[in-house]
């Protein structure tokens, strides 16, 4: 449904300026990525308005897109997988009631995850020279360290499940959504 959705754009969009765009197949995979990432967050927010938890799981999200973006992580093989993944994770974040303790701990055991393992499986799937790889690794240090400002449940767990992410590795070269 979103393969052809995006395809029917990016045709549209190539048709309609021909020698200034991109190829369709090149619109196409950057439309999926798109409609899939939005779609995903517009159930994450619809869920999580049933578990009362709305504001706080839109903080997880915007956080764990956040330290994603520049720490990295596994991608799952099909799209389908990657939107119940995170409507369950970022849905069940809010749901922790960690006290202060764990939350500290989880804090150090996410910065030391950053430090050893961050950035995890860039290669392939953004166009980010390895030169700046240090930068996104600073980066996301200091992204998973600033819970310790704000000391929430919430924001500790997106940032284990962030963690984890990154101690798997995907196959060279990316793959298509």
């Amino acid at each position: 449904m979103i393969e052809k959705l995006s395809y029917q754009i990016a045709t549209s969009i190539k048709n309609a300026e021909p020698d200034k765009t991109p190829s369709v197949d090149m619109m196409k995979f950057s439309l999926i990525i798109l409609i899939h990432t939005a779609f995903t967050a517009l159930l994450i927010i619809i869920v999580s308005l049933f578990t009362g938890e709305t504001l706080a799981t839109f903080e997880g999200l915007l956080f764990f897109m956040c330290l994603r973006f520049f720490s990295g992580g596994y991608h799952m093989h099909k799209s389908s997988w990657c939107t119940i993944l995170s409507i369950v994770l970022m849905c069940s974040a809010p749901l922790f009631d960690l006290n202060e303790k764990i939350v500290f701990i989880l804090n150090v055991l996410n910065c030391i995850m950053m430090v050893v393992f961050a950035p995890a499986n860039i290669k392939g799937y953004a166009r980010i020279p390895e030169k700046y790889f240090p930068l996104l690794k600073v980066i996301s240090i200091l992204i998973a360290g600033s819970n310790f400002m704000f000391m929430s449940s919430t924001i500790a767990a997106v940032s284990l499940f962030q963690s984890v992410l990154l101690l798997f590795k995907n196959k060279e070269g990316g793959e298509k959504a």
